[in-house]
């Protein structure tokens, strides 16, 4: 199902601004929000939700020359749960905000990132002398236990999200204050800010909680009383935030 307004094209979870307008978004929202074609979305202060339905690669995803303002509300990425497949496949836990290439977002205090996590779970079983299973142990990943049900594995594992992912080359974030949560995972926990292939974030502000990645000329660039320690950076921000992850 496809439905036209003046303003964008929303499917069942996916609404699309290619006007070359700009929106405004402040009330609580499930639904996948992409830019395109020089649009941009402003998120006004507020207390308020946007999130991503189950099986989202991210709650806000900006595509070539789009932008987006975010002073409040809070952005969550979609958690992910393990499959009982014999191939161990499940859903992937999403991303807060994805920044494509040309494309431009700025942060400020007010505004939440949640990237989602993911609930996999191991498993520490044995087999009986005619092959059948038994003695299985599960580990509790958060809130959620899950019953293993794939005998042709003895471990299922996750990985969580990225809360801000900024890609290609003319991707630019600003990050002037917020809150950027990474997802939790039962192999392996996201990042807080995650920078790739020619993509740069400014930082001056801002509470981050998981780690930064920096990787094929993705720049991060920190501005403040900072100091690298082992694999942490460590000090004040320029707003005065207290900052220590890892790097």
């Amino acid at each position: 199902l496809l439905l036209t307004t003046p303003n964008s094209l929303t499917t069942t979870a996916l609404t699309t601004y290619n006007d070359g307008q700009s929106h405004t978004i402040q009330s609580t929202l499930d639904d996948v929000i992409h830019l395109r074609s020089s649009s941009a979305l402003i998120l006004p202060s507020g207390q308020y939700q946007i999130r991503a339905p189950a099986g989202s690669e991210s709650t806000i995803r900006l595509f070539m020359s789009s932008t987006l303002n975010a002073t409040g509300g809070e952005i969550i990425g979609c958690d992910a749960f393990p499959s009982s497949s014999s191939d161990d496949s499940g859903t992937e836990a999403g991303a807060g905000v994805i920044v494509g290439s040309a494309s431009r977002a700025e942060f400020y205090s007010g505004a939440t990132v949640r990237a989602g996590n993911h609930f996999g779970y191991d498993a520490i079983f044995s087999f009986s002398s005619d092959g059948r299973l038994q003695n299985v142990t599960d580990t509790v990943v958060g809130s959620l236990q899950v019953p293993h049900t794939n005998p042709k594995s003895n471990s299922i594992t996750g990985k969580g999200g990225d809360a801000i992912i900024g890609q290609y080359f003319g991707s630019t974030i600003t990050i002037h204050g917020g809150n950027f949560i990474a997802g939790r995972g039962s192999a392996s926990d996201g990042h807080s800010l995650h920078l790739a292939y020619d993509a740069r974030a400014d930082v001056y502000g801002g509470d981050y909680h998981g780690s930064w990645l920096a990787k094929e000329r993705g720049v991060i660039v920190a501005y403040g009383c900072l100091s690298r320690v082992g694999d942490r950076l460590v000090g004040k921000l320029e707003d005065w935030t207290p900052l220590d992850v890892q790097v």
